[in-house]
């Protein structure tokens, strides 16, 4: 294409734009047929010119991108000015996204009544924690808001589940609203008449829900999906049991809507539980109304809750363009998450390696060592504006619209909420999860020591599953949720079906691309740390940096996985996998009649008195 230096500009430079949702389809050594999925314009074009256009996948000004690509195309010979040019011919020929365009998409829509909410604790053997959190929602909860309250015991002691009783007994006494208590017996009784309703479930319903088959696990997800089976139809708010009623403003807020794939979350960080206390500066809301706030609404409704008319395209800056191709107005919220205070709810002491350049200065600016601030654990974690994201994370308190078709969560381990957060975008590609800009304390009663010197390196787990399923995530689906959750049963067979040889590499691979993630990141931060002038930190990446390396060459195994017992065999784990893809995905398959017959059997538990305290 020839390009005139001397034309005038055709559009204003400060217009934000970007390539995005686009067809590249490769015709010879010279040409390349770009189609642009919007419009359904098409155009012609090199080679060079689409590489250079595939790193303006964010939206910003023509004259950023303009300067951008002068700086590293070398065609362009250092010149703005013909890129801009270029960019402009593109943005008249259809085939770039506009800010403006986009922002009108996320804007408006028709208002959605959102259904009625029912509150759940969750809790394992912390009666302690249980009491503290029935005294904050006493205290701070505007329990008659709800439809109903429920405590979700998972305790393997009998004395933890007495005391729970009697916990809830007494907590009824003073709440507006009764509590029900979910204990052994009415879990039990909820398995034996799912199954009498759906005999044909009965492999899928004993894998979710029995506990006699996670004997020694931590069983989470199972929490999780009673919480679930309790609540279809409704607006669910989850609760771990060592929060607080409570909600908190961030120590940083910015304005505005962040729009990212992942939470755009920062941290802040305190020198121990008493200076995390006075930082601590209550909202003047309860958070089981905030939740309840914009959860089961829409985009649209969102846009109109920080910017009243509509959203201006300046918003969008920065912003990937992909991400907003595949949202609007009419897209549903279906889960919401806060931040948290206190206790950062980690796995892995090497959380703030992912944190952003802000974040990493306060942690820096810290008197105390490094060690000691992210092994004390006393943070603020969260987003400090609105964020709408495509997969939700882990949540201490979570909302989720259940009256919408969600996925159960997978009974045992951890990395259940990323499993289940990857479900849902499976299962609703055009829906959306959101951060709140507030948080609630996080404040474990027991001892947990994560010590920064662990190793770093992804070793397996669920997590592997859960990226799998958001990398073939195909877009232009427009089949039914049901559907998608069936392909997902679907996917979970095949590969258990795979060879022992080809599971074995599958695994390796995943890992490898878990680690190489890794290694990218670090690298990043290592390249950054040298101005900030600190030798602990860049001690500390650089530990990180020679294990990542040395570690990623190596042949990975899946008995070196975390929490593996010592002495498996790569056979009998990989069959263990298959035992439990193939258990999962009959869950799944059978998961819709199951939510429907769940409604009938738990209002038989409420009229058989199951529930009561």
């Amino acid at each position: 294409m020839a390009i005139d230096s001397t034309a005038p500009p055709i559009v204003s430079p400060n217009e934000l734009v970007a390539f995005a949702n686009c067809e590249l389809v490769r015709i010879s050594d010279t040409a390349v047929l770009v189609i642009n999925r919007d419009n359904g314009r098409q155009q012609m074009m090199s080679p060079q010119v689409v590489q250079g256009l595939i790193s303006c996948s964010t939206f910003r000004t023509m004259a950023d991108h303009a300067s951008v690509l002068a700086a590293t195309r070398p065609e362009l010979q250092g010149r703005p000015e013909l890129a801009l040019q270029a960019l402009e011919g593109l943005l008249v020929n259809g085939m770039l996204l506009t800010a403006a365009d986009a922002a009108a998409r996320l804007s408006g829509g028709a208002s959605v009544a959102p259904a009625a909410t029912r509150v759940f604790i969750i809790t394992c053997d912390r009666p302690a924690a249980v009491e503290r959190l029935l005294e904050s929602l006493l205290r701070n909860g505007k329990l008659a808001r709800h439809e109903g309250l429920y405590l979700i015991d998972d305790s393997r002691l009998a004395e933890s589940r007495v005391a729970n009783r009697e916990l809830v007994a007494g907590f009824n006494t003073r709440s507006p609203v009764d509590m029900r208590y979910v204990g052994e017996a009415a879990q039990s009784a909820m398995l034996e008449g799912l199954i009498a309703r759906q005999p044909a479930a009965e492999h899928g319903l004993r894998f979710l829900l029995d506990p006699a088959q996670w004997t020694g696990h931590k069983t989470y997800g199972r929490s999780r999906t009673l919480c679930l089976l309790f609540s279809v139809g409704y607006r669910a708010i989850v609760m771990d049991d060592d929060v607080l009623c409570q909600a908190l403003l961030p120590p940083v807020a910015e304005e505005g809507l962040a729009i990212a794939g992942g939470a755009s979350r920062q941290a802040a960080f305190f020198a121990d539980r008493e200076e995390l206390a006075r930082a601590a500066v209550p909202a003047d809301f309860d958070p089981l109304s905030g939740h309840a706030s914009l959860l089961g609404r829409t985009v649209g409704a969102v846009v109109e809750a920080v910017s009243p008319g509509g959203m201006a395209a300046q918003q969008l800056q920065g912003v990937n363009a992909s991400l907003a191709s595949v949202l609007d107005a009419g897209a549903p919220i279906l889960v919401t998450q806060s931040g948290s205070w206190g206790d950062p709810g980690t796995a892995s002491p090497h959380w703030v390696v992912s944190l952003g350049d802000t974040s990493v200065v306060r942690l820096l600016e810290q008197e105390a060592s490094l060690v000691d601030i992210v092994e004390k654990r006393c943070n603020w974690l969260g987003s400090p504006r609105l964020s709408l994201i495509k997969m939700a994370s882990m949540s201490q308190m979570t909302g989720l619209d259940n009256s919408a078709l969600l996925p159960p969560y997978f009974p045992a381990f951890r990395g259940e909420d990323r499993l289940f957060g990857a479900m849902v975008e499976a299962i609703h590609h055009r829906a959306a999860a959101l951060e709140y800009p507030w948080c609630v304390p996080h404040l474990p009663m027991e001892e947990r020591h994560l010590s920064i010197r662990e190793p770093m390196a992804a070793t397996g787990g669920i997590a592997l599953f859960a990226r799998y399923l958001t990398d073939h995530i195909d877009y232009k689906d427009a089949s039914d949720p049901l559907l998608r959750l069936r392909h997902v049963a679907e996917d979970a067979r095949r590969i258990a079906a795979r060879s022992d040889r080809d599971l074995l590499l599958d695994f390796r691979t995943e890992v490898a691309q878990s680690q190489a993630g890794q290694l990218r990141m670090i690298l990043d931060q290592q390249q950054k740390a040298v101005r900030l002038g600190s030798g602990a930190w860049q001690a500390y990446l650089q530990r990180a940096l020679n294990e990542m390396q040395a570690l990623i060459a190596e042949q990975q195994s899946p008995t070196t996985m975390h929490g593996v017992p010592a002495g498996s065999s790569e056979l009998g784990l990989l069959q263990c996998f298959r035992d439990y893809a193939n258990g999962f995905a009959d869950a799944l398959e059978h998961w819709a009649v199951v939510r429907e017959a769940s409604v009938a059997v738990a209002a038989q538990l409420e009229l058989e008195g199951k529930l009561v305290a």
